[in-house]
């Protein structure tokens, strides 16, 4: 058969809602979940009847939304609904900006306690008491990213390591300046199990630096980077070299590409742009308002 037959042949349109059901809640799985709670789900009923399967809903990333959208939808209780949609099956959960001590209470008060992988970006409204009061019911969690944490100090990391003696994997980034040791400390004591620390930005210095090793006799790869307290020299460096697989030394450059888009440092000038765009819009049409009644009044006082 001629192939440039076959090539003129109409294209067979596909039928997405013939689909299997399976099929189709792993293709709508690929999208965000701000995508499915704006828009995919009002598609028809049988994408709004997958979109309330519980399946759907084991992995939660509220951390790429754009700026714009951030801002004009309330994000908190969208992912508050979404949570209420996995029916405790939620294992991957992702929050940025919006984050704060009262979602970490929604999360364990809506029996989300099989989670697994937790991501608090850019989240400046949690604190070491809404932090030690999660870590209590979440026995199971094995990753815990907290970045930046200004106002988390080694009293959260105590309980977290007491709370989640699976976590394997710890990245706690630009910390308090002022209390690297004793975080070092609390991580080393009560973090026994970990094979990944991250702790870029932080001011521990030597002696917060071997407690880890001691403590942490598991560790695989530690990241160090921007932590100039730190000398790593002679015997500490050997015990480095000896012990972890992968190092990132304080002088190693930053890769923010390698962190993803929730650590991008365009967020608050585009955020800031965007809210100065809205306020100036609105005054226009205020403004414009304004003039218009004015002109109405005019034109009936001088009927």
């Amino acid at each position: 058969m001629d192939y440039r037959s076959i090539l003129a042949r109409p294209a067979k349109k596909i039928n997405w809602l013939d689909l299997p059901h399976d099929l189709t809640l792993m293709i709508i799985g690929k999208l965000t979940t701000f995508q499915i709670l704006t828009s995919v789900q009002f598609v028809c009923r049988i994408w709004h009847r997958i979109c309330m399967d519980p399946l759907m809903w084991r992995t939660i990333n509220m951390c790429d939304i754009g700026v714009h959208d951030s801002v004009d939808y309330k994000v908190g209780e969208m992912c508050r609904h979404a949570m209420d949609r996995s029916c405790g099956l939620l294992v991957d959960l992702t929050i940025e900006y919006f984050g704060t001590d009262d979602l970490l209470k929604y999360i364990i008060n809506s029996g989300c306690h099989k989670l697994r992988h937790l991501r608090l970006v850019k989240c400046y409204r949690i604190s070491d008491k809404g932090l030690c009061e999660m870590a209590k019911k979440l026995p199971l969690l094995e990753e815990l990213d907290i970045t930046p944490c200004f106002d988390v100090s080694s009293i959260a990391l105590e309980a977290i390591g007491r709370g989640c003696p699976l976590l394997k994997s710890f990245k706690f980034n630009n910390g308090c300046i002022c209390d690297g040791n004793g975080q070092a400390f609390a991580i080393a004591q009560n973090m026994s199990n970990l094979h990944h620390l991250q702790l870029i930005g932080n001011s521990l210095n030597n002696s917060g630096l071997s407690a880890i090793l001691d403590g942490c006799s598991h560790l695989k790869s530690l990241d160090l980077r921007e932590c100039y307290h730190v000398e790593l020299e002679g015997i500490l460096r050997t015990k480095c070299d000896e012990q972890l697989k992968d190092l990132r030394d304080p002088d190693t450059p930053l890769d923010f590409q390698l962190l993803g888009r929730c650590y991008d440092t365009t967020d608050h000038d585009a955020l800031y742009e965007y809210l100065h765009e809205k306020r100036v819009k609105k005054q226009e049409a205020e403004r414009a308002e304004k003039e218009k009644r004015y002109t109405q009044r005019q034109k009936f006082w001088m009927k």
